[in-house]
């Protein structure tokens, strides 16, 4: 577990840091959609992970919400692009089939929460059997 914590911190400025860095403030006003959604993603994996590091009770609640929302926050983007690139069609112009790595990165990404999500589902299940 102590390596998803470890993501959780790092996932949380992947997706606050690296959103504003890839795209800046002023992509608001072309996409808030993506940029709400991505801040919220890192402020809840956030909020889990200083949970955690505070010994709350909630973290192992904060940990299961953060990282489904990150799994499926980042499946429409992810197949959405892997898809585009299969087809061999942009779907979006913020999006270009052709840009192969950003399609990695995604699959890392979503891969990455998948896993999480399924160890800290696992790990409360655990500690719930166990009270």
């Amino acid at each position: 577990m102590k390596i998803v914590y470890i993501l959780t911190y790092l996932m949380s400025f992947v997706f606050i840091l690296g959103e504003t860095l890839r795209r800046g403030l002023s992509y608001f006003s072309i996409n808030a959609t993506t940029m709400v959604e991505d801040y919220l993603c890192g402020l809840l994996l956030l909020t889990a992970a200083v949970l955690w590091t505070k010994g709350s009770q909630l973290a192992e609640k904060y940990m299961v919400a953060a990282w489904a929302y990150t799994t499926g926050g980042m499946f429409v983007p992810f197949y959405a692009h892997l898809e585009a690139y299969l087809r061999g069609a942009t779907f979006r112009a913020d999006h270009p089939h052709t840009d192969v790595n950003s399609v990695i990165l995604k699959g890392i990404i979503w891969s990455i929460a998948l896993i999480c999500f399924l160890i800290v589902i696992k790990s409360q299940t655990k500690s719930t059997e166990k009270n």
